[in-house]
């Protein structure tokens, strides 16, 4: 397998999470630490020494020790959350709201950079850095959550779905609550068919044995997770867990009294933002409360509205003193939105580093300043790692068509436009090019005639002219429509590369979950990931060709006893 850096990461990213990564100095008066300082982890781990709130160690080790046991996680996932315990330990962090089959391979992605970003920092500092996988399930995008691609073999893109509740009055449940219905079963077959794998495949016990274990779709994914990166000691945190709610009841008080203050940050910084030329992330109600209220049955957002907290459909409504009451007997219910979930993260731990993505890079900028007002200090935002996974069979179509991954996906449009035209036997743009000039030029003589017979005459010549020109338009368009008809394979090998590389016009991270590529790969390539140093950037992944599958290994009490760096095969 071969990795290459892309050197142009504006292919795939948007402008400030470039510049975030290439030219930080543009971007770092939003932020408290530069990830490319050295001293930065040595620093934020001081002020975190510093701070006058102390994250409750014990009490999160517990909860987390247990949760992923529930989650039949191996071993060393067990001890590193265990390791929390220790007053020298700090966290790095980062976190996705749950998806089909654990959703794009950005997720994937975030958990690889969570791990080494971990490695490198615990090297630099000696001290404990314990890898941390926030499962966000409470979140509730339910569109963005229950979709799941896959590329068939003929190059065509096929969107999954389950049948998961739709969206009651007034909110939406939290994602990581919603009942894996049965048709789970049927998507996992028809992942594997997609795939042309076979049903028996060993890779597939993975996703069905999540599957079976799960009664929701954040207990699959969470197992999921486990299976695929407990042996490198991922913890994986569950914000709903109530006891982490309980403990993050201080910080959820705070922010009721102190709305204001935190939207006067977020416009200030939205307006700095826009000064520089960068688009704001956040634009959040000013009348939102930044929490949520969970009746039970959906999740619906707090406004402050007429001198009470209500939700946009009037079912809800608190005093402010009611509000307070029930944020104390009942923390469990509430949960913060976009604004509050990066503070309560810090708030319940140690953190040094915090792993993201391109969006979360922009909206975090609109929130140095709301840290302080807790008590918080922004901890160093790390760049999480991309890759785009370039296939034996898409390394053959690109060498055919002698085009680089880089065309794919700065100009896919550009690069069918090149290799047509170099298909073309006739120079058809040319040709026509060259009929309408002399159409024109015949035109142009004939016209000063027509005008010395009847003035009116040439008003109707032009629009003869026009007409005519309409035709060769026409005669144009079909000539390359015949064209790419003649070469269709050629075209179905454009589609595959686009197909596979930009999908949707997308990067490949944001569309393609990581299942299709372990039943057709193994997992060799993930574990390479995962030793590579480098974390942040973008590279370019050249997958081996597929080598024999090996047996998934059984499940149960000896499946714990192997050491930290045992290469046990979990998914073929």
């Amino acid at each position: 397998m071969q990795i290459q850096s892309l050197e142009r990461l504006e292919w795939v990213y948007p402008e400030f999470f470039v510049h975030y990564q290439r030219d930080f100095a543009r971007v770092q008066s939003f932020f408290n630490y530069d990830p490319s300082d050295e001293t930065a982890f040595a620093r934020r781990a001081e002020a975190l020494a510093r701070s006058p709130h102390q994250p409750p160690r014990e009490v999160v080790a517990q909860a987390l020790v247990a949760y992923n046991a529930s989650l039949d996680a191996d071993e060393p996932a067990l001890e590193v959350a265990r390791r929390l315990a220790d007053p020298r330990a700090l966290v790095v962090v980062g976190g996705q709201q749950p998806g089909l089959a654990t959703g794009p391979l950005y997720t994937v992605y975030k958990a690889v950079g969570i791990l080494r970003w971990a490695r490198q920092i615990e090297a630099a500092l000696g001290r404990p850095v314990i890898p941390v996988f926030w499962l966000a399930t409470e979140d509730h995008d339910l569109a963005e959550c229950n979709q799941l691609h896959v590329l068939d073999e003929r190059g065509r893109l096929h969107r999954l779905a389950l049948p998961l509740p739709a969206a009651v009055a007034g909110g939406q449940p939290p994602v990581g609550t919603l009942p894996l219905p049965p048709a789970a079963r049927a998507l996992v077959a028809e992942v594997a068919r997609l795939a042309g794998v076979p049903a028996d495949h060993p890779a597939l016990e993975v996703l069905e044995d999540a599957r079976q274990r799960a009664a929701t779709l954040g207990q699959w994914v969470g197992r999921l997770m486990a299976r695929l990166f407990g042996r490198d000691g991922l913890v994986l945190l569950d914000p709903m867990d109530p006891t982490l709610r309980r403990l993050s009841r201080p910080l959820l008080q705070r922010a009721v009294v102190r709305r204001e203050a935190i939207h006067r940050e977020l416009a200030a910084a939205a307006a700095r933002l826009r000064r520089r030329g960068y688009p704001p992330a956040l634009d959040v109600d000013p009348a939102h409360a930044n929490l949520f209220y969970f009746d039970g049955r959906r999740r619906a957002a707090l406004l402050w509205q007429g001198g009470r907290f209500r939700d946009r459909q009037g079912r809800v409504a608190f005093s402010p003193a009611e509000l307070a009451r029930e944020l104390e007997s009942r923390p469990e219910a509430f949960s913060p939105n976009v604004v509050l979930r990066p503070l309560v993260q810090d708030w319940l731990l140690p953190v040094v580093g915090f792993v993201v993505g391109p969006g979360e890079a922009q909206y975090l900028a609109q929130l140095r300043d709301v840290y302080p007002l807790f008590g918080l200090e922004m901890p160093v935002l790390l760049p999480r790692p991309g890759f785009t996974l370039v296939e034996p069979a898409a390394v053959d179509r690109l060498q055919r068509y002698r085009a680089t991954v880089g065309e794919v996906l700065q100009d896919p449009a550009g690069l069918r436009r090149r290799v047509l035209e170099g298909l073309d036997p006739l120079g058809i743009d040319a040709r026509f090019a060259e009929l309408r000039q002399r159409i024109k030029a015949l035109y142009a003589d004939l016209l000063d005639d027509l005008e010395r017979v009847r003035p009116e005459l040439r008003a109707l010549g032009q629009e003869n002219l026009g007409r005519i020109l309409m035709q060769v338009d026409y005669l144009h368009h079909k000539t390359w429509q015949h064209h790419r008809r003649r070469h269709r394979e050629v075209m179905r090998d454009l589609d595959w590369l686009e197909g596979s590389l930009r999908p949707l016009g997308q990067p490949q991270e944001r569309v393609h979950n990581v299942f299709p590529y372990l039943l057709r790969f193994g997992e060799r390539w993930l574990r390479t990931l995962l030793r590579a140093a480098g974390p942040g950037g973008h590279q370019l992944v050249f997958l081996d060709p597929p080598a024999p599958s090996l047996a998934a290994e059984p499940r149960g009490p000896e499946a714990h006893r192997a050491p930290v760096d045992a290469g046990r095969p979990a998914v073929g």
